[in-house]
């Protein structure tokens, strides 16, 4: 309810200041708006006492709707109302959760300016600090000589304990497995080390972060001044007239046709399920979450087809999460071959054999996109049938194939791999791109262009062989 406050002009009129709740900021400070109204000339005092009632319900009603917003908030209040009347209700989770992860690099850098005077050049200068080297929070640490020294074998369960760290991370830590830097600090505080003599920092990117992260930054900040000048907040969007950071180039790595020979020999060493993952990547070009996601209901096995219907994710605080696809176009149904099928048909009796083995402690439900709740039909799952981690694939994958000699490309490359052979197919690059589920064709067309350009190359040199061929046949 407002607050309504009488009060009386020196000119003997009679004014009421109404003041209405606007939310908090992240520090618990209370927010509110203020309105001062004068009531009619002439009016009895109840309905004076009406008339002010009906302007504060009013004012306290477009204070709510967030109508009233003003270019004297400041950039974290309008993140704030962003995240609360935009954010979260329109975004998918992960999106939501990565950039709440950007969040605190704006609140340090920009959050107490007011919103009315934040120019392009702050936003720019933003984006250059973001490229500096050391920027970067996820450098990994190694235990020093000297810090080993101290923990040797017996002598190690004190410090451990005293770090509240586990066994296997002490363990993995001595035998020179990096660690992440909260517990470098816990372990050289036990150790009584300085952190600077008991760890050697390894940072990703000489610390600096990539292209691509710049601009999940310059996204996240656009939205939020689109929303402002929306609201009526500001005239206009300051990252309107600053200029774009540049994405990093495109590093596509592939595996070639014996490289992919050699991928699948080796993958009869692999757990089954894991094996038809990777199968899977190679033949669709499906990305990882997509597979992970897949239902036995999105695949008809007599028709050779495999609709891409979800896409799962791992979110911190939340868990294992169901999502529609990506784009509108990651929504789309693949046709597989004999081979496919087959690999699918033998992937399910094992399946089969895997939840008889388990019996009871197999999941019957999953909680799929938008909370809706089914019998559990996924292909891949835990030991138990609960939902994978994509990530789990993506961490087993390097290790594979290290161990079986072969080259070190990201589980995402298979995606690549699967375009390059269909590109170096001739298949038209619609094609390719409806397969792969872009938005838009340039996408891949920006992926591929040496995959397009050595095809096209391939195709000149057989057209030249042609012809040379029937000019001599004229000769």
């Amino acid at each position: 309810m407002a607050q309504i406050t009488k009060k009386t002009n020196k000119n003997g009129t009679t004014s009421y200041l109404i003041r209405a709740f606007n939310g908090r900021t992240q520090s618990g400070k209370v927010l509110t708006k203020c309105k001062t109204v004068t009531p009619p000339a002439g009016l009895t005092p109840k309905r004076e006492e009406r008339w002010v009632l009906d302007e504060a319900s009013q004012f306290e009603q477009q204070v709510r709707n967030g109508l009233l917003l003003d270019s004297e908030m400041l950039l974290d209040d309008l993140i704030d109302r962003w995240f609360e009347q935009y954010g979260n209700k329109q975004l998918k989770q992960k999106t939501l959760y990565d950039y709440k992860l950007l969040r605190p690099r704006i609140t340090a850098a920009m959050g107490g300016l007011k919103v009315r005077d934040i120019r392009p050049a702050h936003i720019m200068a933003f984006f250059d600090n973001l490229e500096e080297a050391g920027i970067r929070q996820d450098s990994t640490y190694t235990a020093s000589p000297a810090l080993l020294k101290l923990l040797p074998k017996g002598k190690r369960a004190k410090v451990r304990q005293a770090a509240g760290i586990g066994e296997e991370t002490m363990r993995g830590l001595c035998s020179g497995k990096p660690v992440s830097r909260k517990t470098a600090e816990k372990v050289s505080s036990a150790a009584g080390l300085a952190f600077s003599k008991a760890f050697t920092e390894h940072r990703k990117g000489d610390g600096k972060l990539s292209g691509n992260s710049t601009l999940h930054y310059y996204a996240f900040l656009s939205s939020v001044f689109k929303k402002g000048v929306q609201w009526g907040v500001i005239a206009e969007n300051p990252c309107a007239r600053a200029e774009r950071p540049k994405a990093s180039e495109i590093d596509v790595q592939i595996l070639d046709e014996e490289g992919i020979a050699r991928l699948m020999e080796a993958l009869e060493d692999a757990p089954a399920q894991l094996s038809v993952i990777v199968q899977l990547a190679l033949l669709t070009g499906a990305r990882r979450g997509e597979i992970c996601g897949l239902r036995w209901s999105d695949i008809d096995l007599d028709a050779g087809t495999i609709s891409i219907n979800r896409t799962v994710q791992y979110i911190s605080g939340s868990g294992i999460v169901f999502n529609s696809p990506k784009t509108r176009k990651s929504k789309r149904c693949l046709k597989i071959g004999a081979d496919c099928v087959e690999l699918l048909r033998e992937y399910r009796q094992h399946q089969i054999t895997e939840k008889l083995r388990i019996g009871s402690e197999w999941v019957r439900k999953v909680t799929l996109e938008n909370g809706k709740q089914v019998t559990n039909d996924l292909l891949f799952t835990k030991w138990n049938g609960e939902p994978i981690d994509p990530n789990t694939v993506t961490s087993w994958f390097p290790g594979f194939l290290e161990a079986h000699n072969l080259p070190a490309v990201h589980f995402h490359s298979l995606r690549h791999s699967c375009a390059s052979l269909l590109i170096a197919a001739h298949a038209p690059i619609t094609t390719v791109s409806q397969r792969l589920g872009h938005s838009q064709t340039s996408t891949t067309l920006n992926f591929y262009a040496s995959a397009i350009q050595s095809a096209d190359a391939a195709a000149a040199d057989a057209l030249e062989s042609v012809i040379h061929v029937r000019t001599r046949k004229q000769a």
